[in-house]
């Protein structure tokens, strides 16, 4: 008989996204899909948006969505999604709306479908929310942990959620964070020792090799003889796309048919532009705005390396992992990695990626400069890359890992 798992998110793809559109919540569907494959039956609650059904089947996983407030103003989870519409005064007010409906709904599937587990996506809110289901429903919960929702708390801010963080922890059955760091934050805001590192996955199906797209790096102005970078991401300050721009001013000059795409879009996007013109970079940095879908995984195949430039926020925020690279280093290409936050510990020096020091321009363009100009190493790295996500990285290994905390939850 199938074990049932129903997945708590606030975020979620729809099913309704066009080609150029980043599914909302891509990862947690990924993982659904895969414990589909393990033999699970999977039950995602997540809210309503616009068009949705309350209830359809995406690709297997049962999805059940549920309202929060009326349909037209649920601003809480439109756009950027939850965590930023948060910090909205006008939002806060439907937060308890928000807390109570997805208790009360989640309720009503687990009793109704005869869940097993449940695995709550973030701490807070869907863990905080999950406790109390387990408590309610006496069944066994999951937490895994991004490190968004523990970062800026170990640094000092909105500390009136410690508490609640430090229980979510602490009564789990299960919790897991998906990289090193987000495990060492848990552990200093509870004091818990047997919390599992399990990275996101990464679909080595979808993310794969290729040959160079000319025709997409005609698209975003670069010649087949350019050494191409490549950085795509919100256009915030935890992203650090400051530094690559400053560090481009350095590359260029010893790198000169060197090009950078920097893809994004957001609240910096203009101040980044403004930039990158005051450098003299208008040639030497393309910035295109959103990155549609369609053309990510072509970009990657056909660029020379991608970096990842992450720093700390003046709010103590920082990147939860370095997914966006390992989705680079699954089409074959070398990866150039900030030593902050749930980067540190990912990769391995010298086996695919290489770390630089977060916030240091200079110390970027020299790294950028090394692997661009030494055509051993870098052929080397090219080779490696995708080989280390695949032995590392890739979904049947992620999953592996969970059906492992499982069975020894089972056992016991």
């Amino acid at each position: 008989m199938k074990r049932k798992i129903c997945i708590l998110s606030t975020s979620y793809p729809t099913g309704l996204e066009s080609s150029n559109d980043f599914p909302p919540g891509k990862f947690v569907h990924d993982m659904a899909k895969n414990l589909i494959l393990s033999g699970f039956e999977v039950h995602v609650i997540t809210h309503h948006t616009l068009k949705t059904k309350s209830h359809e089947v995406l690709d297997g996983v049962h999805v059940h969505r549920f309202h929060y407030f009326f349909p037209f103003a649920e601003s809480l989870t439109k756009g950027a999604g939850l965590p930023e519409n948060i910090k909205k005064t006008k939002n806060k007010f439907l937060v308890p709306f928000y807390f109570i409906s997805l208790f009360i709904y989640s309720f009503i599937q687990i009793k109704k479908h005869k869940i097993d587990l449940i695995n709550a996506h973030w701490v807070v809110p869907t863990g905080y929310i999950g406790l109390w289901l387990k408590k309610v429903t006496g069944k066994k919960l999951i937490v895994t942990m991004y490190g968004a929702e523990l970062f800026p708390i170990l640094n000092g801010n909105m500390a009136f959620l410690k508490p609640y963080i430090k229980k979510v922890i602490n009564k789990a059955d299960i919790v897991a964070g998906i990289s090193e760091a987000t495990v060492e934050t848990a552990f200093k805001l509870s004091n818990r020792k047997d919390i599992h590192i399990i990275p996101d996955g990464i679909d080595v199906e979808y993310y794969k090799l290729a040959n160079k797209n000319i025709e997409i790096l005609n698209k975003y102005n670069c010649k087949n003889s350019d050494k191409v970078i490549f950085f795509t991401g919100r256009m915030v300050e935890r992203k650090g796309h400051v530094f690559l721009i400053k560090a481009m001013k350095i590359i260029k000059d010893e790198i000169p048919n060197v090009k950078l795409i920097l893809g994004g879009k957001g609240p910096l996007f203009n101040e980044l532009v403004e930039l990158r013109n005051s450098l003299g970079l208008e040639g030497q940095i393309i910035m295109p705005g959103f990155i549609e879908e369609f053309d990510l995984v072509p970009i990657l195949q056909s660029i020379d390396l991608f970096v990842l430039p992450s720093c700390i926020d003046s709010n103590g925020d920082t990147e939860g992992s370095a997914t966006a690279a390992f989705e680079a280093m699954a089409c074959g290409k070398p990866a150039l990695i900030s030593k902050v936050g749930g980067n540190i510990g990912s990769i391995r020096d010298n086996e695919g990626g290489f770390y630089f020091e977060a916030g240091n321009a200079n110390d970027l363009a020299e790294k950028i400069i090394y692997i661009l100009t030494n055509e051993e190493i870098y052929k080397t790295n090219q080779q490696l890359s995708r080989e280390f996500i695949i032995s590392h990285y890739s979904w049947n290994k992620t999953i592996d890992k969970y059906l492992h905390a499982i069975d020894g939850l089972t056992n016991n």
